[in-house]
């Protein structure tokens, strides 16, 4: 991210901006990055780690708000890179087989969306962010 690889942000604050992936298969799929050039959790700024819990739960609501989505699981993923973000992936409602650690491989595994569908999710979950 550190050096451009990132989509445009469609939403931020002060410590966070919310991005869509490129490719993926989960419409309503979204990374946070800090706005912090940081590794992990233990190295947010009091400020930022202080929001880090109310903005989780704002992400959380705003991809639920979507009505095809039965869990939203949080993962963190970055070794060998060095700015901390993390993604939330929507699991779909009623698929109970992507339960856990087995979300990420389905999202690997379905058929992908178009990139429009990603962006026009993500701008609604950033719309209902405020």
């Amino acid at each position: 991210m550190c050096e451009g690889h990132a989509t445009e942000a469609v939403w931020s604050d002060a410590h966070f901006t919310m991005h869509t992936p490129v490719g993926g298969s989960l419409p309503g799929t979204v990374w946070v990055a800090s706005t912090e050039h940081v590794d992990s959790f233990c190295d947010l700024s009091p400020a930022a780690a202080e929001a880090f819990g109310p903005m989780v739960a704002r992400v959380e609501r705003a991809i639920l708000a979507r009505g095809d989505v039965g869990r939203v699981h949080l993962y963190r993923w970055g070794d060998g890179g060095a700015h901390f973000h993390v993604w939330f992936l929507p699991r779909p409602l009623g698929m109970l087989e992507a339960n856990g650690a087995m979300l990420p491989l389905w999202e690997d595994v379905l058929p992908n969306v178009t990139d429009d569908e990603l962006l026009t999710a993500a701008r609604e979950i950033a719309d209902r962010m405020g």
